[in-house]
């Protein structure tokens, strides 16, 4: 893959292998994300979507090949330079993954309290801003994960995501498990904070609908490596099977993509 002007490149991925034993995920992957864009990542089961997201974040050390964020690369980086590299990207794991002992303010205040000393007022105001700004009403703040519907889960984990202000936004089946209108709304939130924020995202699903109401480009995994990266109009036209399988049938039809 050719490189593109680091200007205009957040997230550099060239050479990636992932083997796990004697499983390879990702056999020589590369992909530049452009800043300020949505990247919708796309594959079959066992493609590795998640696996990518893991490594470019720190949370699996590939094989080989380099992650480089911001022209930086991610391996190079000393354990403080590693950790101030952290402050830019927010985080939201399939399931939330939010800590069902805290309360949606206090789950918000982790990050905070990781990266910076605050004061608990100080720390109140952001809880507060970062719940309103996901779309949550502001009681929400003294809830338990456990009082919370599925989708209202999901706006309490972009908020604790977007505690830190982040640069980039790592968002993984984001709206896996919401109903229609809810994931519809989701979706619209995650659009308008891209534009609002001019943050990037990094987006895994699986989700056709998100696609076309999001993604200004989709990525598609394959054969361990990335098939094509484009705005979804030319990645339909790939000739590839599991390309042509997934955008040709009939919930692609539903989405209204062919």
């Amino acid at each position: 893959m050719e490189n593109t002007d680091h200007t205009d490149t957040i997230i550099q991925v060239r050479n990636l292998v992932n083997n796990f034993g004697d499983h390879s995920v990702h056999a020589g992957l590369n992909l530049d994300v452009k800043r300020g864009e949505i990247l919708g990542v796309v594959g079959g089961s066992g493609a590795g979507k998640s696996v990518l997201l893991r490594t470019i974040i720190g949370l699996n050390k590939p094989t080989s090949g380099t992650v480089a964020i911001n022209g930086r690369d991610q391996a190079s980086l000393s354990q403080e330079e590693a950790r101030k590299a952290r402050r830019e990207w927010g985080v939201l794991f399939q399931d939330g993954a939010l800590f069902t002992s805290l309360t949606v303010g206090q789950n918000i205040k982790v990050p905070l309290r990781e990266h910076f000393h605050l004061s608990d007022d100080l720390l109140d105001d952001i809880a507060r801003s970062k719940v309103s700004m996901s779309g949550l009403s502001l009681d929400t703040c003294c809830k338990f994960p456990a009082d919370l519907s599925g989708g209202m889960r999901k706006r309490a984990a972009l908020a604790r995501a977007l505690a830190l202000d982040p640069k980039i936004l790592f968002l993984d089946e984001p709206t896996a498990g919401l109903d229609p209108i809810g994931a519809a709304a989701f979706d619209g939130l995650i659009r308008e904070l891209t534009k609002s924020l001019g943050i990037t995202v990094f987006l895994v699903t699986h989700d056709l609908d998100t696609l076309v109401r999001v993604c200004d480009r989709v990525a598609v995994l394959g054969d361990k490596k990335m098939l094509t990266v484009a705005p979804l109009k030319d990645v339909m036209k790939f000739d590839h099977p599991w390309i042509q399988d997934y955008f040709g049938g009939p919930r692609a039809r539903a989405a209204g993509i062919n």
